[in-house]
């Protein structure tokens, strides 16, 4: 889809009159969708955005989304089609996209008389701002990251776990060092992405400027469990990645020992051949 056909109101800020759309709402549904592994927000809103990690559009419908570059979208009150049109949308400046995208939810309650945070499964907030909103994103673009991360790990794990079985088993492989090398590259990739691209650990810079909302978000990490599953995650990946190269190590000790006979051969036959010349040879033609 070309660029010029794109038509994104990026908001700065919630508008105070679709603040008070979402206050007589009430409550509203925020859904996390991962379309792929990164989102050009450069090229998908054809502005200038400096080193912005997400940007906020109103939708049609008096919903709201914040689109995420690490690949993720957040949306507030969006309805199906309105999903699916955002989505289709960004598809063409998604790098590796998903052909299923991973997604949750989250129900948000707007009661301005009730303490922010988590209760019963729900996040309370008091109004409806874009830095209570990009809170409430953060930690669900994180967690659907995660989810993401999760699978794809699992997905090793399983193809890893026989490695190891039969190294425990038989002290040999029947892998490829190329299918190993491709075992510990997929797992550096994810292990790269979760680093670089989506910060997990990292709080949101709008916490230095907004201090009185950091309860509200790390109400929502420890709900998430975004800390231990990013560390289990990592544990998954330390072993996948140790199994692997062990495995690697076996494999070049094997064409080692390989080669050392090689040379052991040769060298038998150039002494065989040497003692036909010496002695055998003169006594034939003796």
């Amino acid at each position: 889809m070309p660029t010029e056909e794109i038509h994104l109101t990026i908001m700065p800020s919630v508008p105070e009159e679709l603040a008070t759309y979402f206050a007589s709402l009430g409550s509203c549904e925020a859904n996390a969708v991962l379309i792929g592994t990164q989102i050009d927000l450069r090229a998908l809103t054809n502005a200038p955005l400096g080193r912005t990690d997400s940007v906020m559009t109103k939708l049609s419908h008096n919903g709201i989304a914040l689109i995420y570059r690490y690949g993720a979208i957040m949306f507030f009150n969006a309805t199906v089609s309105e999903t699916a049109q955002l989505i289709a949308l960004c598809q063409p400046f998604t790098t590796n996209l998903f052909t299923k995208p991973e997604t949750e939810r989250f129900s948000v309650q707007i009661v301005p008389s009730h303490s922010e945070g988590i209760k019963e499964g729900k996040v309370f907030i008091q109004k409806v701002t874009k830095q209570r909103l990009e809170i409430i994103g953060n930690a669900l673009s994180k967690s659907v990251t995660l989810d993401y991360q999760e699978n794809s790990i699992s997905s090793l794990f399983v193809k890893v776990e026989p490695i190891a079985k039969r190294l425990s088993e038989k002290g040999k492989l029947g892998h490829t060092a190329k299918e190993l090398l491709q075992h510990i590259g997929a797992t550096l990739l994810v292990s790269q992405e979760m680093i670089g691209k989506i910060e997990v650990a990292e709080k949101p810079t709008l916490l230095w400027e907004q201090p009185h909302l950091e309860p509200l978000y790390q109400q929502m990490f420890d709900d998430l469990e975004i800390k231990e599953r990013q560390e289990i995650i990592n544990q998954k990946i330390n072993l996948i990645a140790k199994t692997a190269e062990t495995s690697l190590g076996v494999l070049e000790h094997s064409h080692s020992n390989r080669l050392e006979w090689y040379i052991i051969i040769l060298i038998a036959i150039e002494i065989v051949l040497q003692l036909y010349e010496l002695f055998f040879k003169p006594m034939l033609h003796g």
